[in-house]
């Protein structure tokens, strides 16, 4: 049956319920919690989805109903066959709040609850992600140091600069993630684009940076924003800290400083160069100069269509009820009104959100910026459309020296070989980074001029 509000969501993750809590406390029987979480994917593999419930915080029982949590496990298991073993269980201290990963192994990939305790020993965040297991790619060729990433002081951020075997002072990119709580590798159902990026760029001679992303390291930061919420706090103060250590590290080279964004990344690129004109180059990667409210509103129409011939007379009714609501919010996005009350909420975000889209958006910045530009795209996108998005890029950039524009066919928004998906189940198969894609950035880089690419 069609569900309302499923247009809306454009995320893979199972479910993530607001973490919030008044306690300070850290002395956690660590042991006991990690009991607990063996015990919700037991039961959860079991089918005991009402017994799995048992440890929730009250806020997450009203949300994680026993249907819903069945829907939720069923779905993203089904596709991975049978079944073959508990792998391991970690855990992590954030604030307030321990951080219990269970990491189980099926047929076709690996699955990683994460749950997320309260000072009470209650489950107050739950997340599924698909994890690859085993077959590792070699790092021979390259060392991995840890970092902290400190755009604000109350949320230090776990990092990694990858540096290349035997090369004095490589030149360095920040990899900048797409939308949503994403870890410094951006997994996704177990596809990790910026490590086989990271890794890549490390076998052709470059250095990188990645870093968690603020609101999947401390997800109660966000809830505590509220409607205040704005592109600095979850993307834009965290890269400005990585681009300024990056520029005391005398271990790679502080003027070869790129940034490559991803999706949402990608699209804040500009903006990010604007304010950092000492960049030596920027690289947009399945990004956009268009508001993200219009790129939003094709990926709803697109799926409206799919849609269609599945539903019901009454679940048509609905469809297109809700189809009113968004083309609604979408005409109000592209006028705000200055009278419009904070607490509103447009295609389900705080209008504050938008509004700082809106300041960052690609095309304010685009023509006032004069170093060398990448930009990628994979024909196959469904999220990104190069026949729309690509175009704009090559509208506003074609004709200048410094620019580079490279589309791809066969490649997703990942920058991996399509499934011929046009849905999240695009990424359920786990794939790699384009080899070729990862030469044209590195020729980018190692050559110090757009025009030998």
């Amino acid at each position: 049956m069609f569900k309302r509000g499923v247009l809306v969501l454009l995320t893979i993750a199972f479910i993530l319920v607001s973490v919030t809590s008044c306690s300070s406390r850290t002395d956690f029987d660590i042991p006991a919690l990690e009991a607990k979480a063996e015990a919700l994917v037991e039961n959860m593999l079991e089918g005991n989805f009402e017994d799995a419930r048992g440890d929730f915080s009250d806020d997450v029982l009203a949300v994680l109903t026993e249907d819903v949590l069945k829907e939720g496990w069923v779905t993203t298991v089904e596709p991975l066959g049978s079944y073959v073993g508990h792998m391991s269980t970690d855990h992590r201290l954030e604030g307030k709040y321990c951080i219990i990963n269970v990491l189980s192994q099926f047929e076709g990939n690996g699955v990683l609850v994460t749950a997320t305790f309260d000072a009470n020993g209650k489950i107050a965040g739950l997340r599924t992600t698909y994890q690859e297991i085993g077959n590792l790619e070699t790092k021979a060729a390259l060392n991995e140091i840890e970092i902290t990433i400190t755009g604000d002081v109350n949320y230090p951020l776990a990092g990694i600069l990858t540096m290349p075997d035997n090369v004095d002072k490589p030149p360095v990119v920040i990899l900048v993630h797409g939308s949503g709580a994403s870890d410094m590798d951006e997994t996704i159902s177990g596809n990790t684009p910026f490590r086989d990026i990271a890794y890549g760029l490390a076998e052709r001679g470059i250095a990188s940076i990645r870093y968690h992303k603020r609101f999947y390291s401390y997800p109660q930061a966000a809830s505590e924003l509220g409607n205040s919420i704005s592109l600095e706090q979850e993307v834009l103060e965290d890269v400005y800290a990585a681009i300024e250590l990056a520029k005391t590290d005398n271990r790679i080279d502080t003027e070869g400083i790129y940034l490559l964004g991803h999706s949402l990344g990608g699209s804040l690129a500009p903006a990010i160069a604007h304010k950092h004109p000492e960049l030596a180059g920027i690289i947009s990667m399945a990004g956009t100069l268009r508001p993200l409210y219009e790129v939003s509103y094709d990926q709803v129409q697109e799926a409206a269509e799919a849609m269609r011939p599945t539903l019901s007379d009454t679940d048509k009714s609905l469809l297109e009820e809700q189809l009113k609501q968004i083309e609604g919010d979408v005409e109000m996005l592209r006028n705000i009104p200055a009278t419009i009350s904070e607490d509103t909420r447009l295609l389900d975000l705080p209008v504050n959100y938008w509004r700082s889209l809106g300041q960052y958006n690609g095309l304010n910045y685009i023509d006032r910026i004069a170093m060398p530009i990448l930009v990628l795209q994979g024909e196959a996108d469904f999220q990104v459309y190069h026949d729309v998005d690509f175009t704009l890029w090559q509208e506003k950039l074609t004709g200048r020296e410094n620019v580079v524009l490279r589309l791809y066919p066969g490649l997703n928004h990942l920058m991996m070989p399509t499934q011929n998906k046009r849905d999240l189940s695009e990424y359920v198969v786990k794939s790699k980074v384009s080899e070729a894609v990862i030469d044209d950035i590195a020729v980018f880089i190692n050559n110090g001029s757009p025009s030998k690419l």
